[in-house]
């Protein structure tokens, strides 16, 4: 996935929660019989599509110490600890999904 592309969207996603945050504000301060579930509703998934795009964007795990050639890392995200196999390389953490990024 375009790393540009995701970037973008998680930004679109996340000027509709300010959006939908403002229209709560002024529903509270003017319309205060309102029900703002819908929008709190969105919110809410905005913020797990935000979630599940952020895992698309690579990130360099942290790496614990070397054995006998194989990595003991820790993903950035879920802090899960894992042993990568010399020669192999995780692409993706097998616990919370997190795109994994091993280049400088």
């Amino acid at each position: 996935m375009d790393e540009k592309k995701v970037r973008e969207a998680i930004g679109r996603f996340q000027v509709g929660i300010n959006a939908e945050r403002e229209m709560i504000m002024r529903n509270k301060a003017f319309f205060q019989k309102q029900d703002n579930s819908y929008l709190e509703s969105d919110i809410e998934v905005y913020c797990t599509a935000i979630e599940a795009l952020e895992k698309q964007l690579p990130k360099k795990p942290d790496i614990m110490d070397y054995i006998l050639g194989d990595v003991n890392f820790k993903c950035h995200t879920c802090k899960s600890e894992y042993i990568c196999e010399k020669g192999y390389e995780h692409f993706y953490c097998p616990n919370c999904g997190q795109k994994i990024k091993w280049s400088e």
